[in-house]
């Protein structure tokens, strides 16, 4: 394993249960982290067209927002609630509109986020629209990617928080993949319980070494190279190329079944920045719950959403080149399907360990080498938590 930039220094101790048991320490996560962080919402093919939109519960925030294409073109963010009595605006999970009109009153608010409409206007005194506009979150977009921020005008801009991480991204053809599946869950654990498992390959050489080919192997266990970007990281992990697949595995194979291919193979734009010589697909993190995986010409993408210490949503999207035949479009399923029983096997372990930790038996995790980009995320974590952002 090497580093491609420099190691913090996180310590080397275990990891105490208390920041996935405790209310307390995840209601300053929630203050700390979450408020003060950009947060992946969506993608902009998700509302293509003037007046698109869709909406999302976010547990975190204790608030449903609306994310809407406006007649400029610009993607926007809002509370999904009416500023006169709170009464929420967009009903449906996704649509396309004019305006939003609430049910309740009759108050119309323009796709700008503007109060243009009130009923009996004249029985409010000193009544003043400008005021009354729906309040907004911060919308950015990334590469196709819609990310929000808690506070209107947050002290980073989003390309300043996403960093040279994102830099070693860009040029990954994301507007050239089409999206083929998505996944949800709702587990009863810590979200970062839940993200541990989706960021070290130890487990997988027990947990999937079935649903993987080539998972058991041992040596597999450490990322072939590592890099961290201030509270964000990135994993690298090595290709087995002597498998021997099953005659459905190696149809799908040919036709680019997620990254199973030779390592010259396709656009390598955003890809290994390290130049590792043995390279399957890159997991990058970004903080606090986004993942975006990288292989070629492929990506999925993760998000972790608290509810509670012990109450995590759940999403998965994954996304692969145009299939512009049967094998393409074969591959493209059996890539589904792996994946899809590939995190069931993931998801069955999460609620064990949240019972254990929450049962005051085991008290701490114990976290070696293989595993350095989870004590990476429970250290940048604390450091957020106790106003020491790294």
């Amino acid at each position: 394993m090497k580093f491609g930039t420099p190691v913090p220094d996180m310590g080397s101790g275990p990891i105490p249960a208390e920041s996935v048991t405790s209310p307390a320490y995840f209601e300053r996560e929630r203050e700390q982290i979450f408020k003060q962080a950009w947060l992946q919402v969506g993608r902009v093919e998700e509302i293509p067209n003037p007046g698109d939109y869709f909406t999302r519960e976010l547990h975190v925030f204790k608030s449903n927002i609306v994310v809407v294409r406006g007649k400029d073109g610009a993607v926007r963010a809002f509370h999904n609630m009416c500023t006169h009595r709170g009464m929420a605006l967009a009903t449906e999970s996704c649509g396309n509109t004019r305006g939003f009109t609430c049910e309740f009153h009759g108050w119309g608010f323009g796709l700008d986020g503007s109060l243009q409409a009130v009923p009996a206007i004249e029985s409010f005194p000193d009544f003043d629209k400008s005021k009354l506009g729906l309040k907004a979150l911060a919308c950015d977009t990334w590469n196709g990617f819609i990310f929000v921020h808690w506070n209107p005008q947050p002290a980073q801009t989003l390309a300043e928080f996403m960093g040279q991480l994102a830099k070693d991204m860009d040029g990954f053809p994301f507007d050239k993949c089409q999206h083929i599946a998505h996944y949800t869950a709702r587990v009863k654990a810590n979200w970062k319980l839940c993200i541990d498992a989706f960021q070290e390959a130890y487990h997988a050489t027990y947990l999937h070494r079935h649903a993987i080919p080539g998972a058991g192997d041992l040596e597999l266990a450490l990322p072939t190279s590592v890099r961290f970007y201030g509270p964000h990281r990135s994993v690298s992990c090595w290709l087995k190329t002597d498998i021997q697949p099953t005659p459905a595995e190696a149809i799908a194979y040919k036709h680019g079944h997620f990254g199973f291919v030779k390592a010259d193979e396709g656009d390598s734009r955003g890809l290994n920045p390290s130049g590792d010589e043995s390279w399957w697909f890159d997991i990058n993190v970004f903080f606090p719950n986004f993942f975006c995986d990288l292989g070629r010409g492929w990506y999925f993408t993760y998000n972790f959403w608290p509810v509670s210490e012990n109450d995590t949503i759940w999403n998965m999207n994954i996304y692969q080149v145009q299939a512009d035949t049967a094998g393409d479009r074969l591959a493209q399923e059996f890539t589904r399907i792996v994946l899809r029983d590939t995190v069931y096997e993931d998801m069955s372990t999460m609620e064990y360990s949240q019972k254990a930790f929450d049962s005051g038996v085991i008290t701490e995790q114990t976290i070696g080498d293989t595993e350095i980009a989870m004590r990476h995320q429970y250290w940048v974590a604390d450091e957020w938590v106790n106003g020491r952002r790294p």
